[in-house]
């Protein structure tokens, strides 16, 4: 066994024939590089990142997405204040057989330089332990000026950070969550506990914080409303995402290839009537009145002959269509783990309607002559977490339906 020095306090043990000076495949299967070619990485040291406009800093950039929506706002942190780092992506958390197209893009990118990894599940303590090790190790070996994550619970961020300690540590924009509580936030005590259980279960020192970007590990972090953000971000130094980063011709290829590795035709959002966005299916199980209201407005559309997409939730395990109870001809169905976002640069004055869906914010703020439109609740008493995604709506500018006139 060899020992490894990650950090003040930390030694990795790597176990024999796992070299650290390049080599991406363990034993453990942890890392499956993707990208073929084999690049010289820059001096850390010689490139600069220009943060907003007002900060500079030194160093590569290592990106943690859990969800397509945390690599598309890392493509266009890539294309903006990061696009002359180093950059790296690591994929963790991914559901058995799930797909990030927007990742495959970027290892097939010639103008953006990153190197993908795919993480292996965590399972079994024993085996945990191993990867969250090599995970060290490989961060040690990288040394990032940045480590960047979407969901800061995450073992891997944790592993990342004892690899590499120095690093600053941002959030990136994890949706609603952002804004809003979680629905099963952890009272204080019981994080408390939890986090001490969970570091001595693991041997890593972590957190499990109530609010998503609420952990002591975070340092500051870029969202789309830093003006909204919940009690657990308010405290950091948040950034707005800019739009200018995902208008890039660099975002809209890598965009448009995504879309097709998914088997979707971006040449037919051009002529698109309506984009209806699902939220997550427990709401549509919940709530049959948003599903009759989803469900109406989708056949009216197609009455009048207008052409109608439908993405579902990338929890989604129904096509949109189903989940509405609709015929499938009349519709265009969008892969669920393609983030709707991907379509922004293909859509043209396109009416989006959707509820309780990220993607509402993010068309709206990031995309380009779109009419972004969220639903009206169809009860009279809304639940807590809805009302407050109302909020969030209004303060980015996304209209009630039956407010506007909609041509």
């Amino acid at each position: 066994m060899q020992a490894l020095d990650v950090g003040v306090g930390h030694r990795v043990r790597l176990a024999k024939g796992h070299a650290h000076d390049g080599q991406r495949l363990t034993a453990h299967g942890m890392f499956l590089m993707h990208t073929p070619r084999v690049m010289a990485a820059p001096n850390p040291a010689s490139v600069a990142i220009v943060m907003d406009g007002s900060e500079t800093g030194s160093g590569a950039c290592l990106f943690l997405a859990s969800t397509p929506l945390h690599t598309f706002f890392a493509l266009g942190l890539m294309a903006g204040p990061m696009r002359q780092a180093p950059k790296h992506l690591w994929l963790i958390d991914q559901p058995p057989g799930a797909r990030d197209y927007l990742a495959e893009a970027l290892e097939q990118s010639t103008a953006i330089d990153v190197k993908v990894a795919r993480c292996a599940a965590l399972r079994g303590i024993a085996s945990a332990r191993a990867k969250l090790h090599e995970m060290s190790a490989e961060a040690a070996r990288i040394a990032p000026a940045t480590i960047a994550v979407g969901m800061d619970h995450r073992l891997e961020f944790y592993a990342a950070l004892r690899g590499c300690p120095q690093a600053s540590r941002l959030y990136i924009d994890d949706g609603l969550y952002s804004y809003l509580p979680h629905q099963h936030a952890t009272a204080p005590w019981l994080e408390v506990l939890t986090n001490w259980r969970r570091s001595l279960k693991y041997g890593l020192p972590v957190e499990r914080p109530a609010l998503v970007g609420g952990s002591k590990a975070v340092q500051s972090g870029f969202v789309l409303l830093p003006g909204q953000v919940h009690a657990g971000l308010a405290g950091k130094s948040v950034r707005a995402l800019q739009p200018e980063w995902f208008a890039t011709d660099v975002v809209r290829r890598t965009c448009i290839r995504a879309a097709a590795l998914a088997g979707f035709d971006a040449a037919g959002c051009a002529g698109l009537g309506l984009l209806m966005l699902l939220p997550h299916p427990r709401f549509l199980q919940s709530d049959p009145a948003l599903k009759e209201q989803l469900a109406r407005l989708v056949r009216s559309h197609t009455e009048r002959g207008q052409t109608v997409a439908l993405k579902s939730h990338p929890n989604a395990a129904q096509p949109a269509h189903q989940q509405l109870g609709l015929p499938e001809a009349p519709c265009i169905e969008v892969p669920a783990r393609l983030p709707a976002e991907v379509l922004a640069p293909m859509l043209d004055k396109t009416v989006v309607v959707g509820t309780l869906t990220t993607a509402l914010l993010s068309l709206s703020l990031l995309g380009h002559g779109l009419r972004v439109f969220r639903l009206p609740s169809a009860v009279a008493t809304v639940s807590a977490f809805e009302a407050g995604a109302q909020r969030v709506y209004d303060a980015a500018g996304v209209q009630v339906f039956d407010a506007v006139q909609v041509a």
